[in-house]
């Protein structure tokens, strides 16, 4: 079925998206194309659209960043190592997994989603991404600086303008405040930073070349796309060992 996202929505929800880290652009992307959902990984994430900003899922929502905050904290002053994943072509650190873990959690929390794709899942969806974006570069894509913030001050512009009586729009807003809230910049100072700048260029990268992929007539579409990702990382995966981390382990001379 062809499935499209109204306009206004699709740059909140990218936006949105791209800021928590959660690796499902690609989800947005082929609710764009009309394409349905594909294998069970952290793209297929359920829609927001259909969730209120009640105050139960705001009590929800902050105490994830809390938590987010909290357990990057403790990653900052303990002893443990500060990457997952850490390679030329890939560099994952732990707080960038804490916080794709918990945004992915919460996301299934609001939508009281129960089943949630395993944390291997997820792993492997950052570091296929990292990996298509290395790819899509050697392939000649190209995103300029000018057009990275030109999407940042659009969507940012989308995210200020979300409509006051849609509860769906004042929810994705109350999640970018807290996101904001948990790393102690100004909302200019976020939207400027390396973290939004990185995040946005990601998403472009990923982007243009899907849709290389998909106007190229002497491929497959989504098929080819997703054979590639599976390719990329499985001859990763061959050279280098990915592990999810256990925080009750790396944790656990922090709280002795």
């Amino acid at each position: 079925m062809n499935r499209r996202i109204p306009m206004k929505n699709l740059f909140l929800l990218v936006s949105l998206i791209s800021m928590l880290l959660i690796s499902a652009c690609n989800q947005a992307q082929s609710d764009t194309f009309g394409y349905a959902e594909s294998k069970e990984s952290i793209d297929n994430l359920p829609s927001l659209q259909s969730v209120s900003l009640s105050e139960n899922n705001k009590q929800v929502i902050r105490e994830t960043f809390d938590s987010v905050k909290e357990l990057q904290d403790r990653i900052r002053s303990g002893p443990n190592p500060d990457w997952v994943v850490k390679d030329e072509k890939v560099n994952i650190s732990l707080s960038d997994y804490v916080l794709a873990k918990k945004n992915r959690d919460l996301i299934y929390a609001l939508n009281q989603v129960v089943e949630i794709p395993s944390d291997e899942a997820l792993l492997q969806d950052m570091v296929t991404k990292q990996l298509t974006v290395n790819y899509a570069k050697q392939s000649g894509i190209v995103v300029t600086p000018e057009e990275v913030s030109e999407a940042v001050h659009f969507q940012k512009a989308a995210l200020d303008e979300a409509d006051p009586n849609d509860e769906n729009h004042q929810l994705i807003r109350y999640m970018m405040e807290n996101r904001i809230r948990i790393t102690s910049m100004t909302t200019e100072e976020f939207w400027n930073s390396d973290e939004v700048y990185e995040a946005y260029e990601t998403s472009l990268y990923i982007s243009k070349f899907l849709q290389s992929i998909l106007t190229d007539e002497s491929m497959k579409g989504m098929d080819s796309y997703q054979q590639l990702q599976e390719k990329l990382f499985d001859d990763f995966q061959k050279a280098h060992t990915i592990k999810v981390p256990d925080f009750d382990v790396l944790f656990q001379e922090v709280d002795l």
